[in-house]
C-alpha cells in the first residue's frame, strides 16, 4: 500500500471546498486519476450537479463491481471552532483534519488508490471495476446518482455487487457494514383555531390546546404492524412547532403548524402512515392541511456473496465479525440497489461526521483502503 499517495490523494480532495452546491475541482482531480489508469470516463452533468461513472475492464463479462460515493460535504459551521481550516487537510497527530475527511473523501482516496494497486499488480484480471461518483448526495440529491442510474438503466447496464463508501464503521474499521437502510417521508401540518385575545378564551379557539392531545397520540403510536427483524422500527420525530403569532403574548394565534420526519422500514408504507395521521387528526375532529414531501424510499439488500467477501476481508484484516445493520440515515446505496445489485456499506468510523474537527485517523484510511483491495481481488481474480 503506497501510504504517501493514498494521503495525498485524500489531501487533495479535502482542499477543495466543495460544499454543496459547489463541487469545486474535485471532479477534475477523480478523472485525471481514473484517465492514468486507462477508465472509460463519462461526466455526467446536469444543472449544477457533477457525476462520474467510469468503468475498467471487459464490459461484455457483465460481471462488475461498482464503488459508490460523493464529493459534497456539509457546511463547516463556524470556522472559528475548527482547531485546523477545515478545507486545509492538515495532517497532525498521525491523522487527517478536515471537512470530508470522513464523509466521505477519505473513503473516496481509498477506493481509488486500492483500485490503482489492483490494477497494477492485476491488469489481466476478468469482470468490471467501476465508478460512479457524485457532487449531489449531501443536498437534494435530484441531479445526483439517481439521474445516472436512470441513464445507465436505459443502456441497460448491469451492476453486480456495490460498496458505497459510507462512514459505517463505529469503533473501529468493519465493526459495521449497512446492507439497507430506512425510508425518509416529511410532512407539515398546519392546525387551525380562531384567534383572539387572551382574557377571553371563550371566543377563540387556541391551536397549540387542540394539537396537544394529538401530539401525545402520535408519539404513543406503534406506526408498524409487523415486526421487522432486519430493520429498526419506524419512528416519528418533530422537528419543529411555531405558530403565526411571533409579536404578541396577549394575542391567541390562529394557526400552529408541526414539522415532522418518518424514518420507516419496509414493513410501513407510506400510504399506512398518511392513513394513520389522517384517522388520528380526524378522531380529535381537527381542522388541517398537510403537505408531504417522500426524501428517500427505504431498501434492504439481501446477504449474498458480496457479504461473504466484506466480511471476510474485514476478518482478514481486523480479526472480527462485523455486524450487518441498516441503521442511520438515507443513502444513496437505495439508488443502486434498484438496479439489481448486492450492496454493501463500509466506510470510516463516523464519530466526526459532520461535526466540527472532522478527521480520520492516518492508520484507519491506510486499512479501509486495503480492505477495499481485498475486496476487488476476491470478487474480480477468485470468482466461483
Amino acid at each position: 500500500m503506497n501510504s504517501s499517495k493514498l494521503e495525498m490523494l485524500a489531501q487533495k480532495l479535502i482542499k477543495q471546498p466543495s460544499v454543496y452546491p459547489r463541487n469545486n475541482s474535485c471532479h477534475e482531480i477523480i478523472i485525471d486519476y481514473l484517465q492514468k489508469l486507462n477508465f472509460n470516463i463519462e461526466l455526467m452533468q446536469f444543472d449544477d450537479t457533477f457525476n462520474i461513472w467510469a468503468y475498467h475492464g471487459d464490459k461484455k463479462q457483465q460481471h462488475t463491481l461498482l464503488f459508490l460515493g460523493h464529493t459534497d460535504v456539509v457546511d463547516p459551521g463556524n470556522l472559528q471552532s475548527w482547531n485546523y481550516p477545515p478545507f486545509s487537510g492538515i495532517i497532525h497527530n498521525n491523522a487527517l483534519h478536515g471537512r470530508g475527511a470522513v464523509d466521505m473523501k477519505g473513503a473516496l482516496a481509498a477506493m481509488l488508490v486500492a483500485s490503482d494497486n489492483f490494477i497494477n499488480t492485476h491488469p489481466n484480471y476478468q469482470g468490471r471495476l467501476a465508478f460512479l461518483i457524485t457532487s449531489d448526495e449531501e443536498g437534494t440529491g435530484i441531479n445526483g446518482t439517481t439521474k445516472v442510474v436512470e441513464s445507465l438503466t436505459i443502456r441497460n447496464e448491469h451492476i453486480d455487487y456495490c460498496i458505497v463508501g459510507e462512514p459505517s464503521s463505529q469503533h473501529q474499521i468493519g465493526d459495521v457494514i449497512k446492507n439497507g437502510r430506512r425510508g425518509s417521508l416529511i410532512g407539515k401540518l398546519t392546525i387551525y383555531g380562531s384567534q383572539g385575545h387572551v382574557a377571553y378564551p371563550q371566543f377563540s379557539k387556541n391551536p397549540i390546546h387542540l394539537i396537544i392531545p394529538t401530539l401525545s397520540e402520535f408519539l404513543n403510536t406503534t406506526w408498524d404492524q409487523d415486526k421487522n427483524i432486519f430493520f429498526p422500527p419506524t419512528t416519528m420525530q418533530i422537528t419543529n412547532i411555531y405558530t403565526n403569532n411571533n409579536i404578541n403574548n396577549n394575542i391567541i394565534p390562529h394557526t400552529i403548524t408541526l414539522d415532522f420526519n418518518f424514518r420507516f422500514n419496509n414493513k410501513s408504507s407510506i400510504e399506512d402512515i398518511k392513513k394513520c395521521i389522517k384517522k388520528i387528526l380526524e378522531y380529535h375532529s381537527l381542522t388541517y392541511n398537510i403537505d408531504w414531501k417522500l426524501s428517500a424510499e427505504p431498501y434492504f439488500s439481501n446477504p449474498g456473496k458480496l457479504t461473504n467477501v466484506v466480511v471476510n476481508a474485514i476478518k482478514y484484516y481486523q480479526k472480527l465479525e462485523p455486524c450487518l445493520e441498516t441503521t442511520g440515515g438515507t443513502s444513496d446505496g437505495r439508488f443502486i440497489a434498484k438496479m439489481g445489485a448486492e450492496v454493501i456499506e463500509l466506510g470510516a468510523r463516523n464519530h466526526t461526521i459532520h461535526k466540527v474537527n472532522e478527521y480520520i485517523d492516518l492508520a484507519d484510511l491506510k486499512l479501509l483502503s486495503s480492505i477495499y483491495q481485498k475486496i476487488i481481488e476476491d470478487l474480480l481474480l477468485y470468482r466461483q
